[in-house]
């Protein structure tokens, strides 16, 4: 394993990149907005612009490879981003070749969630397991499986999409056209649904006031559940119920270590977790729940940039 490895975290909103050493440790970040509306090109030169920034910042060799975690589908065997629905335009976009011939570098692309979940197993809450599932709770549900220390992503580097695990054939509509995904109960833009259907029949008051004027979302739904609010506390243990029959399905699916739980919908806390943990210990078997534990991620807003540079790490140790 390098020393040192580069990394970039590649969102609809921000680009950051970074030098990360081999014990996780980051000596070099930036960042800067990705501009999606300016096209194709002009993210992809920033991309470049950025990796060369914290390269000359400390002095990394040229043959250093640089991973990319980036929001999918995309396959990380050719390095080809298909779609995604936060950079408009990228379409069959070969991100890996690229930004490969704009940096010199070689370039391990990898899909954000399974990016985060490296970056935990190597340097966060499961650097002493080999086994362990990584659920990323955000707008959406990102998510990546380890088994016996290795990324398990299918044949083409799409597998690992635990969001849309179905849990209820006669579920809600999901974004990727699904009935019943675990996305489609838990997460930010479902949870926002759901609460702003209940403000708008007259209910959910405490919710409402605990928006203090803001767009209804999920941060006005964990407020009022830490006050007791009953519509919120309902509302979050119909979403941590539906996300806890999921782990359960991973758990007797995988047999786990541990679960982890990051993304910015996990702090929340105690009024989502704690029905996941019920919902857990109603679905998954007995025999094989009892090796999992379900922890908080160690890394938080920063498993996607560390993530990145987990990419390297981990093509490097196969």
């Amino acid at each position: 394993m390098s020393n040192v490895a580069l990394g970039v975290d590649l969102g609809g909103t921000n680009l950051r990149a970074a030098v990360v050493d081999s014990t996780g440790r980051l000596l070099y970040e930036t960042s800067t907005s990705t501009l999606a509306n300016e096209g194709v090109d002009s993210v992809i030169e920033r991309i470049a612009n950025a990796i060369l920034e914290a390269a000359t910042a400390c002095r990394v060799d040229a043959n250093v490879p640089v991973g990319v975690a980036a929001p999918g589908p995309l396959d990380p065997r050719t390095g080809v981003i298909f779609f995604t629905p936060n950079l408009p335009g990228w379409r069959d976009v070969p991100l890996g070749d690229r930004l490969a011939r704009l940096t010199g570098r070689h370039i391990v692309l990898g899909n954000d969630a399974n990016a985060a979940a490296l970056g935990e197993f190597y340097f966060g809450s499961g650097r002493d397991v080999r086994n362990m599932i990584y659920i990323g709770l955000g707008t959406g549900i990102g998510g990546g499986v380890i088994a016996d220390g290795r990324l398990i992503d299918g044949a083409r580097g799409l597998g690992g999409e635990l969001g849309h695990v179905t849990v209820s054939i006669d579920g809600p509509r999901c974004t990727c056209g699904s009935i019943g995904c675990i996305e489609a109960y838990c997460s930010a833009w479902s949870i926002t649904r759901d609460a702003q259907h209940l403000v708008s029949s007259g209910r959910g008051l405490a919710i409402a006031e605990a928006a203090r004027g803001q767009p209804v979302g999920p941060r006005a739904v964990g407020a009022a559940a830490r006050l007791g609010d009953p519509d919120a506390l309902r509302l979050l243990e119909r979403a941590g119920t539906a996300l806890g029959a999921g782990i359960a399905n991973f758990i007797n699916i995988f047999n786990p270590e541990l679960i982890v739980i990051g993304g910015g919908l996990s702090e929340i806390g105690e009024p989502l977790l704690e029905p996941v943990r019920r919902a857990i210990a109603t679905y998954a078997m007995p025999a094989i729940r009892q090796d999992a534990r379900l922890v908080a991620s160690t890394l938080g807003i920063k498993s996607g940039i560390i993530g990145s540079a987990a990419l390297v790490f981990h093509e490097n140790q196969l």
